[in-house]
Order: structure tokens, then sequence, then C-alpha cells
């Protein structure tokens, strides 16, 4: 089948009416429309939803101000148009979306594109996949104890007490003595007087004169009131270094103690609680042994009393997963490989990767934090402004939840902080635990999110695909890799039992695209073919379709198959392709201009016989009427393999429309090939012979060829009464300024529909009155109007155009010509005789006048007694 018969059974569908070969003939007769019929689409985005495994049907309206033809092609195997093409003013476009194969949650983009004699167009369309259901999963909690954080001393409100008159027996004086201030201390320690009537005297006497009795008193009252504050921590720290002997001063110097306290605890207090710490909670113990690991050395005889002790609260806290800026410092210390069996590093891989999250906003009560990878998100509270929280990756996002609900993830400022040296620990807890979520994640993830598999960690990523609570797309990602990491590796055999299946109904999308690739890296194309036709080929590797393709265009002996063809234009849009990609899609792709240019480019430079798809580009283009600037690269390769068909002639004529009627630029080479098709008499319309002539009139120099050939061709046109205003320089330059010497043109270019009325007036000096004209004119060539006049030298010639279509009458600026040649003319006809008569008038140049007149006589008498008519 030639490929103008494809092109017109494609467009016409089997339907009678205007095809595209009837158009290009048209085109090539020089019936070219000037204003292309206007098209509008009912929609300007299609957006389906469809369920997996099911069908969506839709439709949109293509609406024309008369009737058109045209086709519609999907850009996706998947999108099927019922009835493609269509002859019609309206006419509804029905389409069906397949999801057979896809897994669910996909978004899918394409587009229809719209081939029609109003231009082509293209509708994008984006097809909404309903999400795949599961089976709701278990929650991933992490077991955080909040017990070690210590809360942060919250702002006080103060609140300003009534002033309470303190009445002393002696209010006069302003200091009191030793004894004195320890009377009074003693009174307000035994209930006898109000602390807020001395109290403040009390420890300023004590500040001023000194004493352990005093001291102690003060202590007392302290512990008495429960005080815990940084002032009352002052005044135990006092006691305590005085060895005062009251109950309970070194428990509350324990829970007294500031966080800022960087000091070594004194001996005293440590010996103290290296007897009995059972008075002190787990918070407590631990910033006891915190500051015996910090300030004692290790050989001193308190370290070796406490070590035991404290290995052993470390093992205990660990197993509760306890951790805080002190716990940090008992692990840094005693916690060793060695310790590790698979409860501690189970424990140990729970906590290792907690960091210390504060944030002072009052306002936030919550924090969570989320990973791709995982199912679940992560919700800590806040307790006085912090919480610990797991950060396994890079791409932890955290957000902060304020009282009413609302999220932030960066406008309010927070911190965080590491506690333990994850790295420390990692490979023992990797060495003991197999399915750990977090060691895993921090594993694959935590260092980097490109992941590099080698001998050493795919391990790692073999362990995630059986862990639960990571995400099935982060799953089947790390599966890819690994089949990546293999296949690189050539030892896709190791993989036969743990990846490669019979039953592919049940498995994912990604799965069967994996499934897929190995049957293509095994040689066994057949069924990788099967695999894509029943689900999908998208998400396979482009590298392995290209395989896939070549082999199935090799089994069909490059006979054309729609779903092969679909394929191959995948393949091309991925940037990867070949010889055979190309030749399959420049033999039998239709479809945008625009892939099809681009299919040509790669073709061309492959340097394949892409005759027929030169063919059909410029076909297409024709039919649509967009021919663009890169047609005529296109039409050059097609007339040097021999393209001098309809198409051809087609071409030349819609170039030679737009440049002659148009008056728009084209290139400079196409004159090259109207002139040899003229000199073949290949039929062109006379518009392409008009081009050409126009042409020649504005080259600076013509050759002997040319000069005989536009000579012969202008007085064609003359005869033929198709005289334009190019001619007249033009015969000027050829010697036979004689034929249009004595015509003056008037040319508009518009709508040759439209009503277009030429208003005129000739002023003459040899006249005293003159007439203003209106007259309608009519195209001499579509869309070209012209009009004629007779001139003598001083003729002033003034006009304007009104111009009436649908929205009115439009007129356009009054223009003037004035008649006056500088040399004479000598051409010896009669128009040329009267003209310079006219001259020696305006000049009043009598003598020359009347000579002139007299030689006009004599011709006039000799031309009317010998060629008379009887």
């Amino acid at each position: 089948m030639k490929t103008h018969e494809k092109i017109e059974s494609r467009v016409c569908g089997g339907r009678s009416g205007t095809s595209m070969r009837a158009k290009l003939e048209r085109i090539a007769a020089g019936k070219i429309e000037y204003k292309k019929p206007e098209m509008t689409l009912s929609e300007s985005l299609i957006t389906l939803n469809c369920k997996p495994g099911e069908k969506a049907e839709g439709s949109f309206t293509v609406t024309a101000d008369r009737q058109i033809k045209g086709i519609v092609y999907a850009s996706s195997w998947r999108m099927q148009v019922e009835h493609p093409s269509f002859s019609a003013r309206t006419a509804r476009i029905g389409y069906c979306f397949d999801a057979q194969g896809l897994w669910g949650g996909e978004e899918i983009e394409g587009e229809f594109c719209i081939v029609s004699e109003a231009g082509e167009y293209l509708l994008p369309y984006t097809v909404r996949v309903a999400a795949h259901e599961e089976p709701k999963e278990e929650s991933y909690a992490y077991f955080i104890s909040a017990d070690p954080i210590e809360p942060l001393p919250e702002e006080q409100i103060v609140e300003e007490a009534e002033q309470v008159t303190s009445i002393i027996e002696d209010t006069e004086r302003k200091e009191l003595t030793p004894q004195e201030a320890l009377e009074l201390a003693d009174q307000i320690k035994r209930g006898r007087r109000p602390e807020a009537q001395g109290f403040q005297r009390v420890k300023e006497a004590y500040r001023r004169y000194g004493g352990k009795d005093l001291l102690s008193t003060i202590c007392s009252i302290l512990i008495k009131n429960g005080s815990t504050d940084e002032e009352s921590f002052c005044w135990y720290k006092r006691g305590v270094e005085l060895e005062l002997k009251i109950t309970n001063l070194y428990e509350y110097f324990m829970q007294s103690v500031p966080e800022s306290y960087k000091e070594s605890f004194p001996r005293n207090l440590l010996l103290y609680f290296q007897m009995d710490d059972r008075a002190l909670n787990s918070a407590q113990r631990a910033l006891l042994y915190a500051n015996v690991i910090e300030h004692q050395p290790e050989d001193s005889d308190i370290y070796r009393r406490y070590r035991d002790k404290i290995e052993a609260f470390m093992l205990d806290q660990l197993l509760e997963r306890r951790l805080s800026e002190n716990m940090t410092v008992i692990y840094d210390r005693f916690l060793v490989e060695e310790l590790l069996t698979i409860d501690f590093a189970e424990a140990l891989a729970d906590i290792m990767f907690l960091r210390r999250f504060r944030c002072a906003d009052r306002r936030i009560r919550q924090v969570q934090v989320l990973y791709e990878q995982l199912q679940q998100k992560i919700e800590v509270p806040l307790i006085h402004g912090q919480a610990l929280i797991p950060i396994y990756t890079p791409g932890a996002v955290i957000v902060l939840v304020d009282e009413q609900g609302n999220c932030y993830t960066s406008s309010v400022p927070y911190t965080l902080t590491r506690l333990l040296n994850e790295r420390r620990y990692v490979d023992k807890c990797r060495e003991l635990l197999r399915y750990h979520r977090g060691l895993y994640l921090y594993l694959c993830d935590g260092m980097s999110r490109s992941h590099v598999l080698t001998e050493e960690n795919v391990e790692n990523y073999k362990r995630v695909l059986k862990i639960d609570g990571f995400t099935a797309h982060y799953k089947e990602d790390v599966r890819q890799e690994i089949l990546q990491f293999y296949y690189a590796n050539h030892d896709l055999e190791d993989l036969d039992q743990e990846f490669l299946v019979t039953e592919t109904t049940r498995m994912t999308p990604k799965d069967r695209a994996r499934y897929v690739e190995i049957l293509i890296l095994r040689g066994v194309y057949g069924d990788a073919w099967d695999m894509i036709r029943t689900y999908d080929y998208s998400m396979v590797r482009v590298k392995l379709l290209l395989k896939l393709a070549v082999w199935k265009m090799r089994e069909l002996e490059y006979e054309e198959d729609a779903f092969l063809l679909k394929l191959c234009l995948h393949i091309f849009r991925e940037h990867k392709y070949n010889e055979g990609i190309l030749e399959y899609l420049s033999g039998y792709y239709y479809g945008s201009v625009t892939v099809m240019e681009k299919v040509w480019k790669e073709a061309h430079a492959f340097e394949l016989d892409v005759f027929d798809l030169e063919e059909r580009i410029l076909g297409q283009m024709l039919f649509t009427g967009q021919v663009r600037e890169e047609a005529y690269g296109i039409f050059e390769d097609y007339r040097s393999l021999g393209g001098d068909g309809l198409v051809a002639r087609a071409y030349l004529t819609w170039m030679s429309w737009q440049d002659f009627v148009r008056d728009e630029r084209v290139p400079e080479g196409l004159y090259g090939y109207l002139e040899q098709a003229i000199a073949w008499e290949a039929g062109l319309a006379p518009v392409c012979e008009l081009s050409y002539l126009r042409y020649l009139s504005g080259k600076r120099k013509l050759s002997e060829a040319e000069e005989l050939r536009a000579e012969r061709m202008t007085k064609v046109c003359i005869q033929k009464k198709l005289r334009f205003c190019f001619m007249k320089p033009l015969l000027a330059r050829l010697g036979r300024s004689e034929l249009l010497e004595d015509k003056t043109f008037v040319e508009y270019r518009a709508n040759p529909e439209h009503k277009v009325i030429l208003h005129y007036v000739i002023e003459s000096p040899r006249m005293k009155n003159c007439n203003y004209v209106a007259e309608r004119l009519y195209p001499v060539e579509p869309g070209l109007f012209v009009k004629e006049f007779t001139l003598f030298y001083g003729d002033r010639l003034t006009w304007f155009v009104t111009e009436e279509d649908e929205e009115g009458e439009h007129p356009t600026p009054d223009r003037s010509f004035v008649e006056g040649e500088e040399d004479p003319l000598v051409t010896g006809t009669k128009y040329a005789s009267v003209y310079e008569m006219a001259r020696s008038l305006s000049e009043h140049d009598m003598p020359t006048l009347e000579r002139q007149y007299e030689e006009y006589g004599k011709k006039k008498f000799l031309v009317e007694t010998m060629f008379s008519l009887k």
C-alpha cells in the first residue's frame, strides 16, 4: 500500500467525505482555504478515576464551525479510543482506560492527539487509580520510657502577695546578732514564727557571721518545706561539705542538683550513697553514677566501690530502654560488646538511635517522626518541652503538633542532640539481631539516601524484605536494587529460589517488573512478552524493554503490531533506542507531528530509510494547515529521495501561497525547487509561478535563462489578466516596460470571504474637479485583491480600504501616490506620448509641448490611415 493510501485510510476511517489525499489534491491545485476552521474541545484536561484491574469510560466532544474530518490517537496502550475517525461539525469521542495489571495508587498521565483539518490539538489526560487495599498492618510502636527525661524548670508566675508587716520585738534594730539570728531561726523551725517574717534575715545573718548551728537550722527549714530549687541546693551543698548531721540532707542534695552543675560531688556524699542508695530514684542514681565516672579516677577507691553497682544498674536500665544524658555517660563507659546478648542488643537497638528533642515553644504538645520507608508514623508527646525521638536516616521528617492539632515542619525552632554513638554498637547489634526494623533502616539508609550494595552489605537489604512494617514501595525498591546488584555481578542464579516465582497474579507491579527483567535476562522472551501484554511494562527497565522489543520485531518479521508500536514509542520517549526501534517507528507511527519530527531527526542521523515517514509528516502538516519551519529540512531530504508526487506539489503550492498571498517569509531554497518544477512542467498551480516571478523581481541579477523564463511567464500571466505590482519593475529590468507601463496597482490581502471596498480619488493638475469613488474588489487569487489604475504625470491617487467581516468594518489608513517618473518614457507607445505631454504641461514647457503634440498627431494619423479596419 502506498503511503498516501495509508494516510487516506487512517484519516477517512472507511467513511465517505474529504480525505487527506483529496485535500492534498486541492492544495496542489491552489485551492487553499484562507482561514482554517475553528475547532474547540469540550475539555481542556481530562481527569479519570479508576479502580485497579477495572475499566473506566468517558468521552469528550469536538466542535467546529463547519464539518471537518480528523482522527484521534491516544498516547498510552491502556487508553483505547472507540471510534478514532470522525467527519462532522460536532463529534463525540468515546474512550476507555484499562487498569488491568495496575496495583493501585498510580497516577497515569497521557494525551489524546486530535489530527484534523482545523489543526492538531493535544488534550492531556490524568487517570488516578484508586489505592490498593490491603489488610491493616500492625502499628510499629516504640517503647520509650519518659522517666529518664528530666523536666526543665517551668517559668513560675510571680504574683505580688499582700505585703505583711513583720513585727519583731526589737523593730528598730537593723541587724541581728548571731544569737538573735539563731533564736529567730529556731522559732521559724519550730513554727512559732511565720517564715515570711524573718527567714531572709536569718540567711543574711549567716552570710555575715557563719556558723554550723545557724546553717544546720537553715537546711532543716528548707528540708521541712521540701525546697529543691537552685538556691536551696546552694545551702544543701554547704551543709554536705561541712558534714552536717541532718536527716535527708544528702537526699535533698541529689533532688535539687541543677542541670548546669558540673563539679565533683563531695566525697562524704559519695561514701554515704555507696553504702545505700535505695532512697534515690533511677534518674538520681544515674546522675550520681555519671558524676563518679566523670570526676573520679578509675584507680580510686570510690570508683572501685561503685563499679559493680554501676554496671548492674546500667544493665537493668538498658533492658528498660532508659536513656538520658547521664545514662549516656554510663553506657559510654561500661557498655561493651562482650556484655551484649540478644536481649541487651535488642534493647540497645531500640534506644541508640534516639535523639534529645527540645522545643521552647510551649504551644507544642507532640512531635511526630515520619519515614517514607515505614508504614506508620512515630508519635511522641512532649514533657516540659522535651522528648526522645528515633532518627534513623537523613530523610526523617519531623512534624511538630500544637495544642490545637496544627502541624509545623520548619517555622517552629527546635534542637536535636545525639546521645549515644550508635556506630560503636551497630556491627554487634547486626550480628545478634536479624529482624530489627530500626537497625536495618539505619544500615540501609542511615548514611545516604542512595543505596550502594556490596558483598558486605547485600545481606542487610535481603533482611529488609523479611521485616514487617516497611512500606511495599520501599521493599520493592530494595528488591530492585538487589536484582540489579546480582545482575551487575552476573550472579542471578543465586536468586532463583528466593525471588523467582511461578504465580504472578498476586505479585505487585514492581515484583512483576523485576520478574519480567529476569525473564529477559535469561532469554525467556516469550514469557516476558506475555507478562507485559497481560499486565504492564512501565516499571520495566527501558534497556531491557529495548532488548525484548527487538526480539519481537524479528519474530514478526517487522510486520505492524499495535502493542509493539506503543512499546517502541515508550522506549523512544525514554531516550533509549537503536536502529530497529527507529526503523519500526518510521514505518508505522502515526500521531503527533512533534513526536514524528523527533523520530525523523534521530532516524535521519542513523541514515535509515525515512521516505514514508517524511511523506506522512508533510502530508499531516498540510492536512492540518500547520506547516512548521522544520518542514523545509524534511522536504529537502524527501525530494533528494525522489519525492516528486502529490505531497511535494502540495507542499510547494502551500509555501508559494504563503509567500505570495500571505506575504510571509519562506526559505530561500524553496525557489530553487519551484524553478526546477516549472522547468519540468510539473503541473504546478498558478500561485507557484507568481511566487517564483515575484522572487525573480527582487533578485539583484538574473541569469540569461532566468530572464527568458521570466519574460515568457510574465507574458502568459498578462494574457491571463494576472497583473500585479511586482511585474512592472520586473518588465523594466527585462526591457519590456511597454507591457505594463500604463498600470499602477493597489494590492490588498485579506480573507476572500470578506467584503473589501476600495475608496479612492484621482487628482490631476489638468482637471479642476475630481470624484470620490467606492468600488468593491474581488480576489484575483484567494486572499489577494488587486485594482489597476492608469495615471499620467502629476496625477495623485489617494485611497483607503474598508474590510467588512463578522465584527464590522475595519478601515485602513489613507495612502497616496503621485505619478512622476524622473526619466522620460521612450517606449513610443500612445501612453508614453500622452504621459510626456502631461509632463511638459505640468512644467509649463510650451515649446516642447507643441512639438510633442505635433508628433503625436502625425503618429495618430499614420496609425488610423495604415491600420484602419474595413
